[in-house]
C-alpha cells in the first residue's frame, strides 16, 4: 500500500470560486455524497457482505444550525489508495465511469457550493491507514494552492467509513424550513435503493422512506360491470440505442406531486426527484386534463447522456421522440392504459354521486328542529363575553408545543415564517389560534440569518371536535383538517390587503360555532 502525503487539486485556484455559482439545489448537492457512498457499496458489496452477512449501507446527513455545519457520514468501503488522489483532483474521471460518480466532480463541487471549509476522514476496507485532509476555499484562492496535505493515521484493517465535515457554510446551505423538502427529494431520488432494503439514509435522525402510491384497480371503462384490472403497464421498450424499463400506471386517487414520470439512470432518479415530474405532452396531453392528473410512472433509461450534476438529460429532443414511440405501447388495444386514464372520470363522478347521496342521508339524520338557531344564539352569547373569549385564547396560546413544523413564504415584499404547532389544552374552547410575533420556537429564522415575521397557528388536538368523530386515530387522519387551519391562518393574514377589517373575528366565531 503506497503512502500518500499530498493530493493534487490541480485547477487554477480561482476556478473553485466559480463552483459557488453553479445552478443547483440543496437536494441534488447532498445527493452527490450519497452517490459516492452508494457506488462504494456497489463496488464492494460482495466483500462487505462476506465480512458481515447482515451488513447494510448507512448514510447519515446532519445539519447543525447552532454550529453552522453539515456532516455526511457513511459505512461504505471508504476511499482506497488507488482512488484517493483521483477523488480530490477535479474532473478526474474514475477508472470505471459506469457508476453514479461518473464525472469525478461530485464531492468537490458539492462541498465548495455548500461551504468555505471542508474536511474528509476516510478509512478504506482492507487498508491499515485512515487518511485525513482539509480544504479551505479562502486559502486555496488567495495563496494559489494546488495541493492538499494528507495525514495518515494507523487504524484497524477491518474499519471502513467516510466522514465529511462542512463548516463556514455558504448561503446555499439548507435552512431549517427546507429540511422536509430535502428529505422528500432525497427519498424520491434514491427510491430504488431504499426499497431494496440494502441502503438506509437518515437526515437529521429521520429515516427516509421511498414514495409509494396506490394504483387504480377497477374494470375497463367500456365494461364497468366486468372484472377489476390493475391499471399498471410494465414497460420494456427499445428504440434504436435507447431503452426504457419500468412501469406507467394510473393513480388510484389524484395526489399532488404524485403524477408524472420519474426518469432514472443507473438506479438513481435524474428527473422527477424533486417537485417537478416529467410530463411529455405526447403521452400526458395538456396540463389539467384527467390523464395528466392521474398518470404516473418510473422508467429506468439507457443510452441517454445526463448533465454533469445529474439533474437532467442532455438529449431532450431524442428523449421526447422516444416518448412518442412509447405512447403506442400505452394504448394497445389489449390494454389501453391511456384510454382508461382519459375516460375513467365518468366512473369517478358516479362514485362522487354515491358519496353525496350518503352524506345527504347523514346530514338529514343529524339535523334537528331549531338546533341551528340555538347554536347561533349560544355562539353570540359567548362571543360577546370578552373576558371569556380572551381566557380561552390565552389558554391555547400558552399551551406547551407538542410538535409541528415551519415554512417560509413571501407576501408582497415581506418575508414570513408560518409555524404550525400542535398543543393539548382541555380547558379551551378554541380549536386553533393565530398569533403574530415571537414564540419559543427555534425555527423562526432562516439559515442566512435574515429575520422573517413570525405567524404561529396553534392547533388544539384535545378539542372535543377531534374526540367527537372516530376518524381521528392516526397521524394521517389529522392532515386534511390541519390543511384547513393552515389555509384559514393564511386567509386571516392576507384579508386586510383586500379591505377586510377585523379578520380575526371570523376565527373567534368559527371556534365558538364549532364548539357548539
Amino acid at each position: 500500500m503506497k503512502k500518500i502525503n499530498a493530493v493534487s487539486i490541480a485547477l487554477k485556484p480561482n476556478v473553485y470560486s466559480t463552483f459557488r455559482n453553479l445552478n443547483n439545489t440543496v437536494s441534488n448537492t447532498l445527493g452527490e455524497y450519497v452517490d459516492n457512498a452508494v457506488q462504494s457499496y456497489l463496488n464492494n458489496r460482495e466483500l462487505l457482505l462476506s465480512i458481515d452477512p447482515k451488513y447494510r449501507l448507512e448514510v447519515t446527513i446532519t445539519v447543525d444550525w447552532e454550529q453552522k455545519s453539515i456532516v455526511i457520514e457513511d459505512n461504505a468501503a471508504g476511499i482506497d489508495a488507488d482512488n484517493y488522489e483521483r477523488a480530490f483532483e477535479p474532473a478526474h474521471v474514475p477508472i470505471d465511469d459506469t457508476g453514479l460518480n461518473e464525472f469525478g466532480m461530485g464531492m468537490k463541487t458539492a462541498s465548495v457550493w455548500l461551504a468555505n471549509k471542508w474536511r474528509v476522514y476516510t478509512k478504506a476496507l482492507g487498508e491499515s491507514m485512515q487518511r485525513y485532509t482539509e480544504f479551505d476555499l479562502h486559502k486555496v484562492t488567495t495563496e494559489g494552492r494546488e495541493e492538499l496535505l494528507v495525514t495518515e493515521t494507523p487504524m484497524p484493517i477491518e474499519a471502513h467509513f467516510t466522514r465529511i465535515e462542512l463548516t463556514e457554510l455558504s448561503n446555499h446551505a439548507p435552512t431549517s424550513n427546507q429540511m422536509d423538502k430535502v428529505r422528500r427529494h432525497l427519498s424520491s431520488i434514491y427510491r430504488k435503493f431504499l426499497r431494496s432494503g440494502e441502503v438506509e439514509i437518515k437526515v437529521n435522525d429521520i429515516k427516509l422512506e421511498a414514495p409509494c402510491f396506490d394504483i387504480l384497480n377497477v374494470p375497463y371503462y367500456k365494461t364497468p360491470k366486468g372484472n377489476s384490472i390493475l391499471w399498471k403497464k410494465d414497460v420494456n421498450f427499445e428504440a434504436g440505442e435507447y431503452k426504457a424499463r419500468g412501469f406507467i400506471a394510473i393513480l388510484d386517487k389524484i395526489q399532488n406531486n404524485a403524477n408524472g414520470l420519474v426518469l432514472m439512470r443507473r438506479g438513481r432518479v435524474i428527473v422527477g426527484g424533486g417537485d417537478e415530474r416529467y410530463f411529455p405532452q405526447v403521452i400526458f396531453g395538456s396540463p389539467g386534463n384527467f390523464r395528466y392528473k392521474r398518470l404516473f410512472g418510473e422508467l429506468e433509461l439507457e443510452g441517454f447522456e445526463v448533465t454533469f450534476n445529474k439533474n437532467g438529460f442532455r438529449d431532450e429532443e431524442d428523449l421526447y421522440a422516444f416518448m412518442g414511440a412509447l405512447r403506442d405501447e400505452l394504448r394497445n388495444d389489449g390494454f389501453n392504459l391511456l384510454g382508461q386514464a382519459d375516460n375513467y372520470r365518468q366512473r369517478d363522478r358516479e362514485q362522487h354521486s354515491e358519496i353525496a347521496k350518503n352524506v345527504t342521508k347523514a346530514l338529514n339524520k343529524e339535523s334537528k328542529p331549531k338546533q341551528l338557531t340555538r347554536l347561533v344564539q349560544e355562539t353570540e352569547n359567548k362571543i360577546n363575553d370578552q373576558e371569556y373569549i380572551l381566557q380561552s385564547e390565552q389558554l391555547i396560546q400558552q399551551a406547551e408545543r407538542l410538535g409541528g413544523n415551519s415554512e417560509s413564504f413571501t407576501l408582497g415584499k415581506e418575508l414570513y415564517t408560518l409555524n404550525i404547532e400542535l398543543v393539548s389544552e382541555n380547558d379551551s374552547d378554541s380549536i386553533y389560534s393565530v398569533t403574530m410575533g415571537d414564540t419559543d420556537s427555534t425555527d423562526k429564522t432562516l439559515f442566512d440569518a435574515k429575520e422573517s415575521q413570525l405567524v404561529t397557528c396553534k392547533i388544539n388536538i384535545a378539542h372535543p371536535f377531534f374526540t367527537r368523530y372516530d376518524q381521528f386515530k392516526k397521524a394521517n387522519d389529522y392532515m386534511p383538517i390541519i390543511s384547513v387551519f393552515k389555509a384559514l391562518t393564511l386567509a386571516e393574514l392576507m384579508a386586510p390587503n383586500y379591505g377586510v377589517q377585523s379578520a380575526s373575528k371570523l376565527r373567534l366565531l368559527f371556534n365558538q360555532n364549532l364548539m357548539q
